[in-house]
């Protein structure tokens, strides 16, 4: 067990296979974290390289303190990269990412209920008595079910 690492003598390569590691559970786990605490493996990894009589205890501090500043700066280029679209927004909000979209009436809005072709599929849709082939805005989603008015006061 010599080759387990002491507080005594923590070593370069210590930090660099932490920071292997920590990629290994970046691919395993979702999001994006455990690269930026990685980096600062890696960082604290060439530090200990080049100033090999840097106590324990300071090498902990920095490796915290370099987390948290790789964190941070990760989150901000990461934000950087993000769509400023409006749909950007709306991902994995199911039927609400609809809302505002023009439609066609597949089966007449009856008593308030019928159906509205959206992209390839169709949705039940709730809203004023419409006819087959009526151009309709979506205005809210509850569930499956689409909310549905007029077309800037008519039908189309």
């Amino acid at each position: 067990m010599d080759w387990l690492p002491t507080l005594e003598r923590v070593q370069s390569w210590h930090w660099w296979v932490l920071g292997a590691l920590l990629l290994i559970l970046e691919v395993a786990a979702p999001g994006i974290f455990f690269v930026w605490l990685a980096l600062a493996a890696f960082a604290l990894g060439l530090l200990v390289f080049v100033l090999p009589i840097l106590p324990v205890a300071v090498q902990l501090l920095l490796f915290a303190a370099l987390s948290v500043a790789a964190v941070m700066l990760g989150r901000r280029y990461v934000t950087r990269l993000l769509p400023d679209s409006p749909e950007a927004g709306r991902v994995n909000q199911g039927a609400h990412r609809l809302v505002g979209q023009t439609v066609t009436v597949v089966t007449p809005i009856v008593n308030g209920i019928g159906r509205v072709r959206v992209g390839d599929s169709e949705w039940r849709a709730t809203g004023p008595d419409t006819p087959q082939g009526a151009r309709v805005v979506i205005v809210a989603a509850d569930g499956p079910t689409l909310h549905v008015r007029e077309v800037n006061g008519t039908w189309t």
